[in-house]
């Protein structure tokens, strides 16, 4: 069946008297009795329920009781737990793993720095050397005459000049050198020969402050090999050389800048072979044993 608007115009000034509000009023609390199972609990509604009053109650009226819920703050309990509110800042911590200390081990730390400031150790591929030399040595002929009292030395041999001498690296430490040497004879004795030259060939270990070789001599000695005879007048005595001699020696090294070394070397010689002939007596043959001793300064022509 239709309703007509005018109808329900007619009704609703009805339903706003003073004698249906009441009646409306009161249906409120059992409407929403029915509502909040099929809602569920909501926080606050049952204390404003509790303290609603039905209308026409002697304490107070329908307009008391939804003044006072509207007016009551919403209660806070104070034992709820606090909510921790998310911080904006976040902290990383990076942790490095360290390997235990065994008992004694110093703590890690950087390096130590390394305190000796010398260059690395090289072994230049060639090396040039030169300077003084003193040697060989030959004893002459000594005698002496118990009536005169008196003692005479003759046929002596010193040796001083030079030499120079030229190095290259086969392996490392170790090194081929040859070398030319010249010496004149300063005895201040009655002298044989003028002087002596000689052409080596060698191997030899070189360290940064010592050194060894050994090496092979080739003699040669010039100029007068006659002498004159203690107690002789005249030269009538003859010193004859050989060609072969071995020198082994050692020496001491100190680097200097621009690649350069002071060295001082030093070593026994073996050789060459002499024989004296003096008329009358039976010919002297021996090997020298002498020696050669000599002052450097080296070069590393090429690093």
């Amino acid at each position: 069946m239709g309703v007509s608007r005018a109808s329900i115009v007619r009704w609703a000034p009805a339903l706003a008297s003073p004698r249906h509000q009441g009646t409306i009023e009161g249906m409120v609390p059992a409407l929403v009795l029915l509502v909040l199972p099929i809602l569920g609990p909501i926080p606050g509604l049952g204390a404003g329920l509790a303290h609603a009053q039905p209308p026409g109650d002697e304490e107070g009226t329908p307009g008391d009781a939804t003044e006072e819920t509207a007016t009551t703050p919403p209660t806070v309990d104070e034992t709820a737990a606090p909510v921790d509110e998310p911080s904006t800042e976040t902290t990383a911590t990076v942790t490095t793993p360290t390997a235990p200390l065994t008992p004694g081990e110093p703590p890690p730390g950087p390096p130590p720095e390394d305190e000796d400031d010398r260059p690395p150790r090289t072994y230049p591929r060639l090396v040039l050397a030169g300077g003084p030399v003193v040697g060989p040595h030959a004893f002459g002929n000594e005698e002496c005459d118990a009536e005169e009292a008196r003692c005479e030395t003759k046929g002596s041999f010193l040796g001083l000049g030079g030499q120079l001498e030229l190095r290259g690296r086969l392996w490392r430490l170790l090194y081929l050198h040859a070398r030319g040497v010249i010496v004149g004879n300063v005895s201040p004795n009655d002298r044989v020969h003028r002087g002596v030259g000689m052409v080596g060939v060698g191997l030899g270990l070189y360290g940064r402050r010592a050194f060894g070789r050994g090496e092979y001599l080739y003699v040669g000695p010039f100029g007068d090999n006659h002498f004159e005879p203690p107690f002789y007048e005249g030269e009538v005595a003859v010193d004859e050389w050989g060609h072969h001699a071995g020198l082994l020696s050692v020496g001491f090294r100190q680097p200097l800048p621009a690649r350069l070394a002071v060295e001082l070397w030093g070593g026994l010689m073996i050789g060459p072979r002499s024989v004296r002939r003096v008329p009358q007596i039976e010919p002297d043959e021996r090997v020298l044993s002498t020696f050669l001793i000599g002052l450097n300064l080296s070069w590393d022509a090429w690093p």
